[in-house]
Parts: C-alpha cells; sequence; structure tokens
C-alpha cells in the first residue's frame, strides 16, 4: 500500500529545511543538527520537526476520541470542526513570533471555555498567506488555531465564542464551525502539524453575484524563506505550545502529551 501523500510531502519538506538549515546562521545550524539526530526511539521534541508534531498530532487524536468522539457519539455520533482566526493573529513577515503563537491558543481556550464550548481540543495552526487579486491584505503570516468539539451547544454559546473574536479588514469571517461527522480526513486537518502558503486569485470560472470573476483561495507549499523563519519561530515554542484541551480533565491530557513537554511536565 502506497505512503499517504501527505507524509511523502512532509518527510520531503523536512529534509530540504534540514539542507537549508545546515548552510544557515548558527541558531539554524544549531536546529539543523537537532533535526538530524532526532529518532523515533530518541525525539528532539522540536516546534520545528514534523516528525515529532504527526506523533503529537497521533496523540491529540486519540485524546479526541475519548473525551470528544466518545460524547459526541453518545449523543448524536458526530463532531463539530471549529476553524478560528483571530485578527491579532495576522501579522507582516518577520514579525511572527512565540507571543503571536500563545495569544492565540490562550484567547481561543479563555473563549472556548467562558461559552461552554467544550469538550473540545485545539491545535495551533499558521499559514501564510497572500492575495493575488490586487484587493486584499499584503503577504502575512496567519496564526490561527484549528479544532474538535461536540455537535450540542446552542446558538446562544456558539455567538457568543464569535463575540469573542470580531471581524477586521484582513479577516472577513474569523469563525468556522462544521460538522464533520466521521471523517478522518477532517480530524487529522484540525490537528495536522504541516504548515502551508494560501494564495487568493481570480477565478474566470466562476462569477460573483455582480457577474465578475470570483475568488479563489488555492493551497500552495511555503516559499524557503517562509519555512526557514516558521522553522525557526516553531522551534522557539516547542510542541508545548501547539495543542490544547478545554474542559478535558488536566491529569488526562497530561497521561496523553505529557511525553511531549507538557506544560504540566515542569520548568
Amino acid at each position: 500500500m502506497p505512503e499517504p501523500y501527505y507524509l511523502t510531502a512532509r518527510r520531503q519538506n523536512r529534509r530540504r529545511l534540514i539542507g537549508r538549515m545546515e548552510h544557515g546562521s548558527g541558531a539554524e545550524r544549531q536546529l539543523a543538527a537537532i533535526l538530524v539526530a532526532c529518532t523515533e526511539a530518541d525525539p528532539c521534541l522540536s516546534g520545528a520537526c514534523t516528525q515529532c508534531g504527526g506523533r503529537l498530532q497521533l496523540a491529540a487524536l486519540d485524546l479526541a476520541d475519548r473525551f470528544v468522539r466518545g460524547p459526541a457519539r453518545a449523543m448524536r455520533g458526530r463532531m463539530t470542526m471549529i476553524t478560528v482566526v483571530p485578527s491579532w493573529g495576522c501579522v507582516l513577515p518577520g514579525d511572527l513570533d512565540e507571543a503571536v503563537c500563545q495569544r492565540v491558543l490562550a484567547a481561543v481556550k479563555a473563549a472556548a471555555v467562558a461559552s461552554g464550548i467544550t469538550p473540545s481540543i485545539f491545535s495551533l495552526d499558521i499559514s501564510f498567506n497572500e492575495d493575488l487579486t490586487g484587493e486584499g491584505p499584503p503577504p502575512h503570516w496567519c496564526v490561527h488555531a484549528a479544532g474538535l468539539a461536540t455537535d450540542w451547544f446552542s446558538q446562544a454559546q456558539q455567538a457568543r465564542f464569535r463575540f469573542a473574536f470580531p471581524r477586521s479588514d484582513w479577516v472577513k469571517r474569523p469563525v468556522w464551525f462544521e460538522p464533520i461527522d466521521a471523517s478522518g480526513v477532517a480530524e487529522r486537518y484540525a490537528l495536522k502539524p504541516d504548515r502551508g502558503r494560501r494564495v487568493t486569485h481570480w477565478d474566470e470560472h466562476r462569477l460573483n453575484a455582480s457577474g465578475g470573476p470570483s475568488t479563489k483561495t488555492t493551497p500552495r507549499g511555503l516559499r524557503a524563506i517562509q519555512a526557514d523563519e516558521l522553522a525557526m519561530v516553531e522551534h522557539q515554542l516547542g510542541l508545548a505550545g501547539r495543542v490544547i484541551g478545554c474542559g478535558i480533565d488536566d491529569d488526562a491530557v497530561e497521561r496523553a502529551l505529557g511525553g511531549f513537554n507538557w506544560v504540566r511536565d515542569g520548568p
């Protein structure tokens, strides 16, 4: 059976990143050495390592199966994928740092708990967004979160959650709620370790309400300079800063994710 395409791409991108980092600055060469030394028996646990990120994804999916999918099936048999794009998570190239990433996840957790969107589990996601139509924002990093929750929360709870993330000129629709039933692809997407570029362009084959061409956003791979900038930030952030559980027993989260330098492991 052939390897899934996303695993092949993940391995190739990791190899290219190491090759570039080995010829970079002192900090970049140090990161390259860490990634090269990473093995399944002795994982590096760097936030820039997609191998370790893939293991974290599997652990987070197991946690979601137990605390989100289980209760969801008992009630209606489905889950909800939630995507959150805070306006303050959009930063220009060169301005991406740990603080932005930490602020996004902290805000998502606070909103989920305050609105009762629990149990839920969210993972940090980061894309580089480009708009080629000339009508959108300048190229920027988009730090956001994607997660899995049950589906029995009310419209009022959704409204309270949405209120925490207002629209802006750069982010027209900051929150999505999408029922996903038993879609393994959607579950993996919500907790994925892979990063990419989102390119918005005109689609001449689809007309908008005014009769003109509509826009279309297409996923692309990160350019080398983007991948390198992101790798250094995620390395500093670490795996422990990538996943949060909301309304899930802290001890259960620690048992599932403690091996990834979870925050409760110690200083």
